[in-house]
């Protein structure tokens, strides 16, 4: 992977390219005068630090961090399900399939210790930066942003090192792949996603690490719910559902 700065950069930016470069072994090139078309003729895609963001471009379209669902959820918040599902304060929650982290930031927003783990490196790049470095006045909101703490890892491998009831709730939203590909300023990265889905042995370790709960997220035809014994709940008009699975522990 090759990593640069913007046109307009900096001492600053290139320190910050060149110690991303040195952390995740990717090759730092100097921007001079390219543009982006430029590099990508050369490299395929490209990494590109900005003043405020972290930005990914491959030849079909570009990732960046945004939380804008998760702040519109918070602000419909009398409509946020996955709240009441977990129906509890100070909640200790793994989101084992991170992504861009709409999820992670709404249960963190309402209190909760939110882990979440994402196999993919550039998403958990791009994603956890953001978190960190994001700026908006509401304080709330940078708040549960920045009290997420993010894993770069397979889930079921991270699974698989916790302690038993480590989590009072794990949850899974095996689709995020889905989202990318019905998102038109997210289709191009569904090349770095990872296509993992719900396992017989990711549940099993699931149940072993969460102590209350496991809850999953899946289009409302998804067969997820049967197939692993999720109790189904249905929301009227929305596309997906969410089950629930509760631990007598």
């Amino acid at each position: 992977m090759k990593i640069t700065t913007s046109v307009r950069t900096n001492d600053k930016l290139i320190e910050r390219a060149k110690e991303i470069a040195h952390q995740k072994k990717f090759d730092y090139i100097e921007r001079k005068k390219q543009t982006v078309k430029d590099i990508l003729r050369k490299y395929k895609e490209v990494v590109v630090v900005y003043k405020d963001k972290l930005v990914y471009y491959n030849e079909e379209n570009e990732f960046f961090f945004h939380p804008d669902t998760a702040f519109l959820r918070i602000k419909n918040n009398d409509n946020e399900p996955l709240i009441e599902i977990i129906n509890a304060e100070n909640q200790r929650v793994l989101d084992a399939t991170m992504g861009l982290a709409s999820d992670s930031i709404v249960i963190s927003y309402y209190g909760h210790k939110v882990v979440a783990v994402e196999k993919s490196e550039i998403i958990h790049l791009i994603v956890s930066k953001g978190l960190k470095n994001y700026i908006s006045d509401n304080k709330m909101l940078i708040k549960a942003l920045r009290n997420i703490e993010t894993i770069l890892s397979d889930n079921l491998e991270y699974l698989k090192n916790c302690t038993d009831n480590s989590f009072d709730v794990v949850y899974f939203d095996p689709m995020f792949i889905n989202s990318i590909m019905e998102s038109n300023n997210l289709q191009g990265i569904e090349k770095i996603a990872s296509r993992d889905s719900l396992s017989e042995e990711l549940l099993v370790e699931a149940k072993r690490v969460a102590s209350k709960k496991i809850v999953v997220k899946a289009h409302f035809r998804d067969d997820i719910f049967e197939k692993f014994g999720f109790k189904r709940i249905v929301r009227k008009n929305s596309k997906f559902h969410y089950g629930v699975i509760e631990l007598d522990k």
